[in-house]
């Protein structure tokens, strides 16, 4: 394949940093057969044979024989081949090196180790055509139910998540063993990864034995996911509690992990069972038109449609005050920018073209950004362009302009504080995207009081539980549905 699918390399070292956690080298020499099914540059096999090296152990055809490598990109297996001549002063054997996909082609063999570092990427980045032959392998794995479910929340599945799946299930022995460099999105996605958490791949059964996430090492540069390594055992039953480590200057400090509440839930990561047991689902009233929501999505034309100073050359009625970290630094009402929207406030549904005609400045605005709104990628926003027009946003509906909301700060906080915001000039408050999370109201009191709930402090401990703390997850919108079991609103 010409375009790089997820490549995130390892070092070396921290792929020997692995091998010795879970002392994989030993069990090479006592006979297991070992392979890394998504290898790269072959870091972990590299790093097998320089552990045989400075051992002074003496790399035989018998111990070369047990090392596989499966790798899509048939110039890296090329340059792996290439380096352990040069490196090693050995031709490695042929028929242990397979250029294939893992996911779409069979491989007969089972091995007693699986090692490496699968591709991380969200199924809604990787290239169109990839995209459709990978969907069916999607719904086999139980990623997700069904294709539709790949256009919503189910599109930023990692690509992680169905290569394990498919190599746990296809590539190991009865009771045999994985070791994975993964993103943790895995084990605290929302809606996204729950797939995964079924620890079903091919109808086996598989656990996660430990896990080690790293919080302050860069072993991966530049990547800005955060990543952890993990035991995975097939054909077991998952039980929880499981021993989680984190990462903790030059130390590793225990913990333990436990999904919220059902199975396939995000893991909640706690210091013992009786923090566990302390923590309740919270019964706040909300009806299904309340359920949380993420803010104004512009796909990709911000430029178009948010604006630093409120322009005075578009109509009034269509623009309206957005959220920022000001609100929340300076405690101020005061907005930092404007953001447009050509909808009906009284029915959340956008303008037809005949409506936007009737207002020069707005259409003649629109119609100069006409080439740029086309040119917006997304399924979804592609259905509704061709239903609507080339005009719309996601994530605006009835409940966008709500004369009420229960806002707070969804991505990369610590501390949550949700906050009631109402109107400029009878301008509804608009939430800023993934940054921002709201639950609309449509009576003040309920509002404050729904706020008031919210601000348990049980709720934030509970947050940072789940390992959301400072990252692109922290509040978002499905988590809080699940903390408030809303399952009328799901």
């Amino acid at each position: 394949m010409k375009t790089p699918i997820g490549q995130v390399f390892t070092p070396t070292e921290w792929a020997e940093w692995l091998i010795n956690k879970w002392h994989i080298f030993d069990a090479w020499m006592d006979g297991a057969e070992i392979c890394d099914p998504t290898a790269g540059q072959g870091a972990f096999i590299i790093a097998l044979l320089n552990i045989a090296r400075n051992h002074q152990i003496p790399l035989t055809p018998k111990h070369l024989s047990r090392l596989t490598l499966i790798e899509i990109d048939p110039s890296l297996i090329d340059n792996f081949k290439s380096f352990v001549k040069q490196d090693f002063g050995i031709d490695f054997p042929p028929d242990q090196l397979f250029c294939k996909d893992i996911i779409m082609h069979s491989h007969d063999k089972k091995y007693d180790i699986l090692i490496g570092n699968p591709p991380w990427v969200n199924f809604s980045d990787l290239p169109t055509a990839y995209k459709t032959e990978l969907k069916p392998y999607f719904i086999q794995e139980g990623l997700v139910q069904d294709t539709q479910k790949l256009l919503l929340g189910s599109s930023r599945t990692d690509i992680a998540a169905l290569v394990i799946k498919v190599v746990l299930g296809k590539l190991l022995k009865e009771k045999g063993q994985g070791y994975f460099y993964l993103p943790t999105s895995l084990f605290f996605g929302d809606g996204a990864h729950s797939g995964f958490r079924d620890y079903q791949a091919n109808k086996r059964g598989f656990s996660i034995d430990t896990v080690y996430e790293f919080t302050n090492t860069e072993v991966f540069e530049g990547i800005q996911k955060s990543y952890c390594c993990g035991k995975i055992q097939i054909d077991s039953q998952q039980t929880f509690p499981i021993p989680y480590f984190r990462e903790m200057g030059e130390n590793w400090d225990e913990h333990i992990a436990s999904p919220l509440k059902y199975p396939n839930d995000p893991w909640r990561i706690v210091k013992n069972t009786e923090e566990l047991n302390s923590t309740d689902m919270f019964d706040i009233h909300l009806t299904p038109d309340q359920k949380p929501r993420q803010g104004v999505n512009t796909c990709g034309a911000n430029n178009v449609f948010i604006f630093d100073d409120k322009p005075s050359h578009l109509p009034d009625e269509y623009l309206y005050p957005l959220t920022t970290k000001e609100i929340w630094r300076q405690l101020t009402g005061t907005p930092h920018k404007w953001i447009l929207l050509p909808y009906h406030q009284e029915t959340g549904k956008p303008l037809d073209w005949n409506s936007i005609s009737k207002h020069d400045t707005l259409m003649n605005y629109l119609q100069d950004h006409k080439e740029v709104l086309q040119a917006r990628k997304g399924t979804l926003l592609k259905a509704s362009m061709n239903r609507i027009g080339w005009w719309v946003l996601l994530g605006v509906g009835p409940y966008a302009f709500a004369p009420y909301k229960i806002i707070w700060e969804a991505y990369g906080r610590k501390h949550f504080n949700p906050i009631v915001v109402s109107d400029i000039d009878g301008q509804v408050w608009q939430a800023n995207q993934a940054m921002h999370a709201y639950i609309p109201c449509w009576d003040e009191n309920e509002a404050h009081q729904v706020r008031t709930a919210l601000e348990n402090p049980e709720i934030s401990k509970l947050l940072r539980q789940l390992n959301g703390s400072g990252k692109c997850n922290w509040a978002q919108p499905g988590k809080i549905k699940k903390i408030l079991n809303m399952k009328n609103a799901l």
